[in-house]
């Protein structure tokens, strides 16, 4: 029967040692041994639970309708009647007056109010001339955004084509389309602006310079 090297005893002794059921760590490390991982955790003394609210919550901004599929959100400013009315009331969206009327209405705001900003910062505002040069510059303002107006109409709208405006409100209420969104109705509003957008700087000039009232700033 062949002896066993004396190195192998001296693995077998130390497998079979008393000091094997404990982990070893590496050279060079410090610290507690290794232990079994258990499946079993330790209870938490802390615990997390839900407290429903005393009072329900309110969203105050939520999905126009309740149809988060329509891309608009109801809020305090946006759905308040006072909000509703006054953009319900404005040109643009008053769609039962002729277009050519709402052209002459915005024509005549831009002009009128065009004409202060040019007369007080305009590059002659310190000379004699400073009212009709910036009655002008706003003359020639108004003459440029009508041609822009123009411009956008031939690019977005086609002569003899129905009103692209939707015939549906938000509440799925019918409407008539809007005759604004066509080739027509959009040349209709631009020759409105442009003769409202020039009555407007020639009603502020008159006001200003022609019958010369003291005003406060002039």
């Amino acid at each position: 029967m062949a002896t066993a090297s004396p190195m192998a005893s001296q693995l077998k002794s130390s497998f079979t040692s008393p000091s094997t059921s404990r982990a070893l760590l590496p050279k060079g490390l410090s610290g507690s041994p290794l232990r079994p991982f258990s499946s079993r955790r330790a209870p938490s003394p802390f615990s997390i639970k839900a407290v429903l609210p005393e009072k329900p919550t309110y969203q105050v901004i939520q999905p126009i309708n309740g149809d988060p599929f329509i891309g608009s959100l109801e809020t305090p400013i946006t759905s308040s009647p006072l909000i509703a009315w006054f953009l319900s009331n404005l040109p643009a969206y008053r769609t039962a007056v002729n277009p050519l009327l709402r052209g002459i209405e915005v024509g005549l705001a831009h002009g009128f109010l065009l004409v202060g900003p040019f007369v007080k910062t305009g590059p002659l505002r310190d000379t004699d001339i400073a009212g009709p040069a910036g009655s002008l510059a706003a003359g020639g303002l108004i003459v440029i955004l009508s041609i822009c107006l123009t411009m956008y109409g031939v690019a977005s709208f086609n002569e003899g084509e129905p009103s692209i405006a939707p015939t549906l409100t938000l509440t799925g209420r019918t409407k008539e389309p809007d005759q604004l969104q066509t080739a027509d109705g959009w040349a209709k509003f631009t020759g409105g602006f442009f003769f409202g957008g020039i009555s407007g700087v020639i009603w502020a000039y008159f006001l200003l310079y022609v019958l010369n009232l003291p005003y406060f700033v002039k």
